[in-house]
């Protein structure tokens, strides 16, 4: 099945939206960094102006309720004999202080005599808004066991009381100031008091939302909440308590913050594990404000952003993609039709169309190239043709002269109960320079195993004139020295290209056993013994033939016991390597020798000798010609 084509334009189209894209995404990253960072800094500047000016409009009605008390002490303590007074004194301060829903004189137990409790209270009704006055104390309410009459009393000093619900009194959630009474020997007879309603601050502090989900808390100096959104929270938690709950150490940092009286803002965890801000501030009766404010909402217009700058890219990046398509589409028409050109050339039309280009650019060059290409092409095409013809009658002639020259050594190897012989010839090439020979002379056994120096057809004619001339000197039954030397001479003659023959020449007396050789230059034959041991033998050195006239060569003699055998080989075996250049060697053949059945036959033994030399070549390319003799002696 053909794969699909690729066009270059919607490549190209996908390059440019690629890095297009990465651009404009690393630069709205960027720019979403410090868009972040900008609105995050922008987003606290504008909280923390809204938490000053509730801390201001707290302040400012903290203030003007100390002031007020503060007024009417002087009042108090110059008539706090007089009983009417104090309820005067009371009622001038809620009817002067719209901020004061109810104030309070409340004397030391028995300060008048025969009164346990005289604490007069004048207060708003919080059902029908009318100015009420009672005496509050008695048995059921005993002021001078609360804070609000105690604290003060022990610190000497003016006091805002923790948040509280005054049963008994106005009934109502409420933080009272108290002042404490003294006269002019400085004793102490008695507490002034302002109350608050907590309901004001609520309703003041909820008015301020700078986000959607923006809400304002107020606590008092030990963490209680005094203002909440969830007013279950109200008097009944602490700021502590929500932190713990929340489980993230900076929301008990900015909690312990708050109570120290310092001002900030801080990020945290809410008790629903989702993200917040709080800037925070101190009020001057230890009291603290916080604007809470979750994460999202204060990203929400750059989300929106991002999401609607997102569309945009990817809309403009569509569109780029597309129109830069539609460009590169007709910019590259023509390589087109050129790839459509050396389709028709490769199928073998090398007279193709090309289009024509006008433009002065890489493509008019192309298009140039690809004629001068189908020029060559088509010459080269007809020189191609010629020389194909020339090289299939050359190597017709090479397969000739192959078969001509295997056909030249002997492939009838004889059939004796004294003697197995068998020789074999693997050429590198298609003609080769190895040989072998042997002659049956009665008794006797003439062999013959050559290397002719190069390769190819030369070496193939040399290798016919040596054996033509042993198989005619060595048939005259004179000893080997002078075998080997008159075929010397013979090559000799006339042998103006200078090559020369290695060989290893060889008459076995297969009654005796007795071998007559001369070695020129050859590798040394193994010689393997009837009981398997296995060794080369050393002959003397003689010159190789062909290269000196009338070289004096000297022969050898050796006994070879029945059973024994003769391996005859050329360097293609020894030499053969594998594709790290590692040789097979002597000492490879050797331990191949010694582990060779002794009795195998000797087709046997050439053959695996050979496909041993191959395995170990593990599919290298031939190198040099390898012939193999093997001549086991047998004896009647």
């Amino acid at each position: 099945m053909p794969l699909k084509r690729k066009s270059i334009a919607r490549r190209l189209g996908r390059y440019v939206l690629l890095l297009s894209a990465g651009i404009l995404v690393s630069v709205s990253v960027l720019l979403g960094f410090v868009s972040h960072r900008l609105i995050e800094r922008v987003s606290m500047e504008v909280a923390g102006k809204e938490v000053d000016l509730v801390i201001s409009d707290i302040e400012k009605m903290i203030s003007e309720v100390e002031r007020a008390v503060d007024n009417v002490d002087w009042f108090v303590q110059r008539n706090s004999h007089r009983q009417r007074f104090m309820y005067e004194a009371t009622r001038e301060l809620v009817l002067s202080n719209p901020s004061i829903i109810g104030s309070a004189v409340a004397f030391e137990p028995y300060y008048f005599k025969g009164t346990h409790w005289f604490a007069p209270y004048t207060y708003i009704d919080k059902e029908t808004e009318e100015i009420r006055t009672i005496q509050m104390g008695n048995s059921d309410y005993d002021y001078p066991a609360l804070d609000w009459y105690r604290v003060p009393r022990l610190y000497d000093k003016p006091v805002w009381s923790e948040p509280y619900f005054d049963e008994g009194g106005g009934d109502r959630q409420m933080a009272t100031y108290s002042l404490p009474l003294k006269d002019t020997t400085g004793t102490f007879f008695g507490i002034l008091t302002s109350d608050i309603s907590l309901s004001w601050l609520s309703t003041r502090l909820q008015s301020i939302a700078p986000y959607w989900d923006s809400h304002m808390m107020l606590i008092s100096a030990r963490g209680t909440f005094i203002v909440h959104p969830d007013r279950s929270l109200v008097l009944n938690a602490t700021i502590f308590d929500q932190a713990a709950k929340s489980g993230d150490e900076r929301a008990l940092e900015l909690a312990r913050n708050m109570v120290n009286g310092k001002r900030g803002s801080s990020r945290f965890r809410g008790t629903n594990n989702e993200d917040y801000y709080g800037i925070y501030g101190p009020l001057s009766n230890g009291w603290s404000v916080l604007l809470v404010t979750s994460y999202a909402s204060v990203f929400l217009n750059l989300y929106a952003y991002n999401l609607v700058l997102g569309i945009l890219m990817l809309l403009g990046l569509l569109a780029l993609y597309f129109g830069c398509r539609n460009v590169v589409r007709r910019q590259t028409m023509p390589i087109v039709e050129f790839s459509q050109a050396a389709m028709t050339m490769a199928k073998g039309n090398f007279k193709a169309r090309l289009p024509e280009v006008r433009t002065q650019d890489e493509l008019q060059t192309l298009n140039k190239s690809m004629a001068y290409m189908q020029q060559s092409i088509n010459e080269y095409i007809t020189e191609l043709k010629s020389t194909t013809a020339s090289n299939e009658r050359y190597e017709s002639e090479l397969n000739i002269a192959r078969n001509i020259q295997m056909s030249m050594l002997p492939q009838n190897f004889p059939v004796r109960e004294d003697c197995d012989l068998y020789a074999m010839v693997q050429p590198a090439k298609e003609v080769g320079g190895d040989l072998y020979d042997f002659i049956e002379v009665g008794d006797k056994l003439f062999f013959l195993v050559g290397d002719v120096s190069g390769k190819g057809v030369p070496a193939a004619l040399f290798m016919a004139i040596t054996r033509a001339a042993f198989r005619f000197i060595g048939a005259l039954g004179i000893s080997m020295s002078e075998v080997v030397e008159r075929v010397n001479n013979s090559l000799c003659d006339g042998n103006t290209s200078e090559m020369f023959v290695t060989l290893f020449a060889g008459c076995l007396n297969l009654t005796t056993g007795e071998l007559d050789y001369c070695n020129a230059g050859h590798n040394p034959i193994l010689v393997i013994q009837p009981d398997g041991s296995a060794s080369f033998l050393r002959a003397k050195p003689n010159l190789a033939a062909g290269l000196v006239e009338r070289f004096p060569y000297e022969e050898e003699h050796l006994r070879l016991a029945p059973g024994s055998r003769l391996l005859l080989y050329t360097d293609g075996v020894t030499e053969a390597e594998r594709p790290d250049k590692k040789q097979f060697g002597e000492q490879t053949l050797l331990s191949w020798a010694k582990k060779l059945n002794p009795g195998v036959s000797s087709n046997a033994a050439a053959l695996e000798l050979y496909s041993r030399v191959r395995h170990f070549a593990a599919g290298a390319e031939q190198n040099d010609d390898i012939t193999i003799m093997s001549v086991l002696y047998k004896a009647k």
